[in-house]
């Protein structure tokens, strides 16, 4: 298997699965399934990230028997060569809002239990700018600057949206605040992306946990938080995930969690609807029909209803579906 041919081929190619920041191309040689991942390369950061994904993915081998096999990482060219994995996306057979399988619910237990015991030393040195172990705050404070840098990063157009959809021109002001009370625990590995489209469910039950690129060191609680905010799920599942999370975490990671599990999930709220303002708001422009752009407008003031509560005292009320129709229409058409 010559990885640098898999990479010209795959490059060559059309489609693939698309993720914001990279695309998956399948590639057979020698009798064998590869997926050739490779950079999009024009994609507006909108997460943190901390260590290359492929050295996530060599380091964690060991520890963590769900996550994809790394089967090369080229730097010139960047790109990484995976196993592929025969199954289907379990958005595709259980979307959003839709109870989840047994085997999934104990799949996502088992990743945490994976992840809070792989041990610190295994990982890629943390940087230097990185906030100490069990700094929650410092960490909650990484995360609200991101959402600033977001919010005030675009032209003039993308900021005249975000006045015309009511977006605070400091959306975290009130979760600035409260981050001085999150409760200290010790860091771990956290995946942060945990959704349902990068889980691939095979026909023998087993669940990959695939896009490792956004891992970080952080406060653990971060990471239930950020799954159950992106996975949309039952309130029956919601409770699954949660009770299999707080069996697997060590008493440490779990001091003073269930008030602090809230205070992510408003930062999560705070943050899809900074970012999808932009994302959801091009995505209208875009739409030549009426129907779907207002089922793209109803989506957008949904996520904008959700901040709200997190924005500020006094803010004002989300805007109607109709009412992001028009500011999208002012601002980028």
């Amino acid at each position: 298997m010559d990885p640098v041919a898999l990479y010209e081929e795959a490059r060559a190619r059309e489609g693939g699965q698309s993720g914001h920041y990279n695309r998956n191309v399948r590639v057979d040689a020698d009798g064998a399934s590869f997926v050739v991942r490779m950079h999009s390369g024009t994609a507006e950061p909108m997460d943190l990230v901390l260590w290359p994904e492929a050295d996530v993915l060599a380091a964690i081998t060991p520890y963590v028997p769900s996550a994809p096999r790394l089967v090369h990482a080229g730097t010139a060219p960047d790109f990484q060569v995976h196993g592929f994995v025969e199954g289907r996306r379990v958005d595709d057979i259980h979307p959003d809002g839709k109870p989840l399988p047994a085997a999934v619910l104990d799949a996502v237990g088992g990743l945490f239990t994976d992840l809070l015991r792989v041990p610190p030393e295994a990982l890629p040195p943390v940087p230097g700018h990185w906030p100490r172990d069990g700094d929650t705050t410092a960490f909650a404070e990484r995360l609200l600057d991101l959402v600033h840098t977001i919010r005030h990063r675009g032209d003039t157009a993308t900021a005249g949206l975000y006045e015309a959809l009511g977006v605070p021109d400091d959306p975290c002001a009130l979760l600035r605040t409260r981050a001085a009370t999150l409760a200290e625990r010790p860091f771990r590995l956290l995946h942060a992306d945990i959704h349902r489209k990068n889980m691939i469910l095979t026909a023998q039950d087993r669940v990959v946990f695939l896009d490792w690129e956004l891992a970080l060191w952080g406060d653990p609680v971060y990471d239930l938080a950020d799954h159950l905010h992106k996975m949309s799920c039952t309130p029956a599942d919601h409770a699954t995930i949660t009770a299999a999370w707080h069996r697997a975490a060590p008493p440490e990671c779990r001091e003073g969690w269930h008030d602090d599990l809230a205070y992510y999930l408003a930062y999560e709220a705070v943050k899809s609807a900074v970012v999808d303002t932009v994302r959801w708001g091009r995505r209208i422009a875009a739409e030549p029909a009426a129907a779907a752009q207002l089922v793209l407008a109803r989506e957008l003031s949904h996520k904008l209803t959700a901040a709200v509560p997190h924005w500020a005292t006094g803010s004002a009320p989300p805007p109607t579906p109709q009412e992001v129709q028009s500011a999208v229409a002012r601002w980028l058409t």
